[in-house]
């Protein structure tokens, strides 16, 4: 089952939650801390927990704004997310996406609620499908080899990052 962990700056918990209603409208789960009420404490015991649902999650995304830059928890999860072969994908204003950091340009930067569409709509596929014809339709050195790059791959093409 698609679940999608909504990774963001406090400051910016209502953007997130804009977010996850959008999915829950389209009957995508998610999990956001917010609505968590095991979300407790500091330390080894907070970073536990959210590796816990991130563990229970099949992809990320990471809300970025300007304000994210002073966030540790942001970078963090995005790592988690990275170790395990998550797709990530970012969303963000116009504004803020001109200060965006470069190595979060790696995966697609939604901006739109089309792009968020298409993201919601590529949640939908199928997994084997999506990663075979993402295979298929590559040439030999730029061929996806695994699930998430292919999804990444499709949402960049979808979002005109890469065509």
């Amino acid at each position: 089952m698609t679940k999608v962990f909504i990774s963001h700056k406090a400051e910016d918990a209502e953007k997130a939650q804009r977010i996850s209603l959008y999915l829950q409208r389209q009957g995508i789960a998610f999990y956001l801390d917010l609505l968590d009420d095991g979300l407790f404490g500091d330390g080894e015991i907070l970073t536990n927990h959210l590796r816990s649902k991130l563990n229970e999650c099949t992809h990320l995304l990471a809300v970025i704004t300007n304000n994210t830059k002073f966030s540790w928890w942001v970078p963090f999860e995005i790592g988690l997310a990275t170790e395990r072969q998550y797709p990530i994908s970012s969303f963000v204003s116009y504004w803020d996406k001109q200060k965006m950091p470069d190595y979060l340009w790696k995966w697609p930067v939604l901006e739109t609620d089309t792009d968020l569409n298409n993201y919601i709509a590529l949640l939908k596929r199928d997994h084997a499908i999506l990663l075979s014809e993402e295979v298929n339709k590559s040439f030999s050195y730029n061929k996806p080899k695994n699930y998430a790059e292919a999804f990444q791959k499709r949402m960049k093409q979808l979002t005109g990052q890469i065509r």
